[in-house]
């Protein structure tokens, strides 16, 4: 997937782009001064601009950094799948989801399938306290925002020591995979949440 092509589909393509909500929840990512005067088309420039950076200090190309955003989702949901001899619903969907991350080509509609179901899945995960889940809601309308960038933003990984970990994202570098790979969520979760 090319770098323009998720901009133009992402951001161009969604209806309330310039809503104050999701301003600011870009703001997170991409600074800009002043939220009145930031145009579809401005912001459109200012992704892009972004995601060049990223690929420019992190020396890699657009399809690396989907790679990357795949990788992490993954490693976040596997140990919260149930799995067993008769798959469970979970486990099945999972399967697919991690499929469709190992595809060597994937296009828009490849990735707004994965991020719907690691979402509805990562959901279910924080119903459940991150207790192992087996079924979960595959709807959209399952899908809140607020919850899963507040959640997935707390995620942590094991450090060395007995029982320390260490946040998984760092917010440090705008510029950084861990930056860039919420910032890829975030424009995918509105745009599925889109038209609702």
């Amino acid at each position: 997937m090319k770098l323009k092509e998720f901009v133009e589909s992402t951001w161009l393509d969604y209806s309330d782009v310039i809503g104050d909500c999701v301003l600011i929840d870009l703001n997170a990512y991409i600074k800009f001064q002043f939220l009145n005067h930031v145009t579809k088309e401005v912001m459109a420039e200012k992704l892009y601009d972004h995601f060049r950076m990223v690929e420019l200090t992190n020396k890699c190309d657009f399809n690396k950094l989907i790679k990357s955003y795949f990788k992490c989702l993954n490693e976040i949901l596997e140990p919260q799948i149930e799995t067993s001899k008769q798959k469970t619903r979970a486990q099945k969907y999972y399967e697919k989801a991690v499929y469709i991350s190992k595809s060597k080509e994937v296009n828009l509609q490849d990735l707004m399938d994965y991020t719907r179901i690691m979402m509805c899945l990562y959901m279910s995960v924080t119903k459940n306290q991150s207790k192992l889940i087996s079924d979960f809601d595959l709807s959209k309308g399952c899908l809140d925002m607020d919850t899963i960038l507040t959640f997935i933003r707390r995620e942590t990984v094991p450090t060395l020591g007995i029982n320390k970990r260490k946040p998984r994202f760092d917010f440090h570098n705008p510029y950084s995979m861990d930056s860039c790979i919420l910032l890829i969520l975030t424009l995918l979760l509105y745009k599925l949440k889109d038209g609702e």
